[in-house]
Order: C-alpha cells, then sequence, then structure tokens
C-alpha cells in the first residue's frame, strides 16, 4: 500500500472495506487505503458504517482536498486468501479486479482502492461526454 499512496512503508492507513450485494448474490468486494493524516481531520474514516457523505465528500469538506484526477487498471487477479471467502470463493481463484488510483487537486494520491468482481459478474463504466 505505501507504493499506491506514495506514502513511506509503515505510515499509518486508512482501511475501508465494503461488500456490494444484490439478489443475485456478491456484485464486488471493494477495498479502499487513504493516507492515515486524513482521518485526522475526518475520524469518521476509521469508524464501520456508512459515511455521512461519500468518502471524497468528506475529504473534500474537511481538508480542501478535492479528487480531481481517476487512473483505472483493469485486470484478472487471484483472489487473495482474505479476499476470498468474502467472494465465496476459493483462494486463487482468477476475478475481475479493477485498481483506481485518485489525486487531489495538488497532484497527492487521497486514496488507492481494490476491487473483484464476484462470479459471472461485468465491469462496466458510464461517462457523461458532455
Amino acid at each position: 500500500m505505501a507504493n499506491a499512496l506514495e506514502v513511506e512503508e509503515g505510515a499509518s492507513v486508512v482501511q475501508r472495506r465494503r461488500l456490494y450485494l444484490d439478489e443475485d448474490g456478491v456484485i464486488a468486494l471493494s477495498t479502499s487505503w487513504l493516507p492515515g493524516e486524513l482521518a485526522e481531520a475526518a475520524p469518521e474514516l476509521i469508524v464501520t458504517g456508512p459515511l455521512p457523505k461519500m468518502t471524497f465528500g468528506l475529504i473534500d469538506d474537511r481538508t480542501g482536498r478535492r479528487a480531481v484526477k481517476r487512473r483505472d487498471s483493469v485486470s484478472i487477479a487471484e483472489l487473495p486468501e482474505d479476499v476470498a471467502p468474502l467472494l465465496e470463493l476459493a483462494p486463487g481463484t482468477p476475478v475481475l479486479s479493477m485498481a483506481n488510483h485518485y489525486w487531489d487537486q495538488n497532484g497527492q494520491i487521497t486514496k488507492y482502492a481494490r476491487d473483484y468482481m464476484g462470479p459471472d459478474r461485468a465491469l462496466a463504466a458510464e461517462y457523461d461526454l458532455q
């Protein structure tokens, strides 16, 4: 995580994990990591449960750091041992995965996320082209 967040090895980070479900089962497991200093301004980040605003709204309100850039990397990845049971699959099972990096207006990483899609799920994105 240190490389992904561009922080020193051993620096504190915040981890948030969400499991998305529908009537057919697991859609995706999403895990986000944020630089630890963000929790000083927004302690809600370290509490389980929904945030009063989405992650970026909370960070912007409390710190003025606004997410302005995102990079997505989609790949087939083997499920890590800690993720596999949550998707009800065996560790090492290849699944569709997406990593996201987010930067603020100062070029600093505000969030890194990794999503693992559930079995037989598609990854879709929709963008306004105006």
